[in-house]
C-alpha cells in the first residue's frame, strides 16, 4: 500500500551527493516491488529514477555545484527512494541535465534510457548499417531503443499496437508491425530476409513472437527474466540495466541536438502515486509516466 509520510533527511556518504528531487520516473519495477518483490525493511520509499538539483557543495572533483540540475538512478535495483523530496546518489550514477531535456521529462530517462543503450551496444553490439528488431517499441524502454538504434546508424523494425504506429515512425522506425496480429513474426521475416539477427525484446508478451521473428543463430537481448522459447535455435541474452552516469553523459548531445526525446504520457503529483501505478499495470503506455515530487521546486524553476 502506498501512503504519503515523513522521513528523515538522508545524509550523503562518501562520493555521494544530496539531491532535491523535482520529479521521479515510475515504471513496472516500482509496481513489482510494491506487490511483494521488495523483501527489505518496511516502510520503504519507492522510486528508482529522479531529476532534481544538487544540494550543497560536492567538491572540485565532482564538478557539481550547489543547484546543478542532475538526473540518475541510484543503487537500483536496491533501495533508491526517489519518491521523496530528497535522495542521495553516488556521483558516478548521475549526470548533469542536458540543456535540451526538460527536468520533468528527464525523470523518465535514466532506467529505460540506460537499459536501452546497454542492450543495443553492450549486448547486441549494434553498429551502422545493422537491422534491429525492437518489440513492444512504444513503451518506456522500446521508444528509447528505437531512437538510440537510429542514432547508432541502424535500421529499425518495431512492433506495437496500431495506435502507436505513427508515433514510432516519427521516432525513426523504418517499419512498424502490428504485434496484436498472430502473424506478426512472419511479417518481420518478410521485411528482414532470413529473420532478424539483432533483437531487443522489451516485454514478456512479445518473447515467443521475437523468437519466431528471429533468424537462426540470432541474438535476442531482453531485460525480462523467465523461460525462453526456442532457446536451441536463437541466443537469448537476458540482462539488467546498470546505473552509469557516463552513459547519461553520452546521450546528452542527442537530447540537445533533437535526435532523442522522452515521451511523457502523463504526469502525476506524488500524492497520486497509486493512480500512476494503476496506469502502469494496465500496460500499453506510450513512453513514460512521471511523478512531480516537489511542487515548490517546480515553481521555482518555472517548469
Amino acid at each position: 500500500m502506498l501512503q504519503v509520510g515523513e522521513a528523515e533527511l538522508p545524509k550523503p556518504g562518501k562520493d555521494e551527493v544530496l539531491v532535491r528531487v523535482l520529479a521521479a520516473g515510475t515504471g513496472p519495477w516500482d509496481c513489482t516491488f510494491r506487490s511483494g518483490a521488495w523483501t527489505g525493511p518496511f516502510p520503504y520509499i519507492p522510486g528508482g529514477e529522479f531529476a532534481g538539483v544538487v544540494v550543497g557543495d560536492t567538491g572540485e572533483d565532482a564538478a557539481l555545484d550547489d543547484g546543478t540540475p542532475v538526473y540518475g538512478f541510484p543503487r537500483f535495483p536496491g533501495l533508491s527512494g526517489c519518491y521523496a523530496e530528497y535522495v542521495t546518489c553516488p556521483v558516478e550514477q548521475l549526470a548533469p541535465l542536458p540543456a535540451g531535456l526538460p527536468m520533468t521529462d528527464a525523470a523518465g530517462v535514466p532506467i529505460d534510457g540506460m537499459t536501452a543503450i546497454q542492450g543495443l551496444t553492450d549486448v547486441l553490439g549494434i553498429s551502422r548499417g545493422d537491422q534491429v528488431l525492437v518489440t513492444a517499441a512504444a513503451g518506456g524502454l522500446g521508444h528509447f531503443a528505437v531512437q538510440i538504434a537510429r542514432v547508432l546508424g541502424a535500421s529499425v523494425v518495431a512492433t506495437a499496437s496500431p495506435q502507436h504506429h505513427e508515433f514510432l515512425h516519427h521516432l525513426g522506425a523504418a517499419v512498424v508491425v502490428d504485434h496484436t496480429q498472430p502473424t506478426w513474426p512472419d511479417q518481420v521475416r518478410d521485411v528482414i530476409d532470413g529473420g532478424a539477427q539483432h533483437v531487443l525484446a522489451c516485454a514478456a508478451p512479445t518473447l515467443e513472437g521475437a523468437a519466431r521473428a528471429a533468424g537462426d543463430g540470432a541474438t535476442i537481448a531482453t531485460p525480462v527474466h523467465t523461460e525462453y522459447p526456442d532457446a536451441q535455435r536463437v541466443n537469448w541474452r537476458p540482462y539488467n540495466g546498470q546505473s552509469r552516469g557516463s552513459e547519461l553523459i553520452r546521450m546528452a548531445p542527442w537530447f540537445d541536438d533533437g535526435l532523442m526525446s522522452v515521451n511523457v504520457e502523463a504526469r502525476y503529483y506524488y500524492e497520486n502515486a497509486a493512480e500512476a501505478h494503476r496506469r502502469v499495470e494496465q500496460g500499453h503506455t506510450r513512453g513514460k509516466l512521471v511523478l512531480i515530487v516537489d511542487e515548490d521546486l517546480a515553481a521555482e524553476l518555472e517548469v
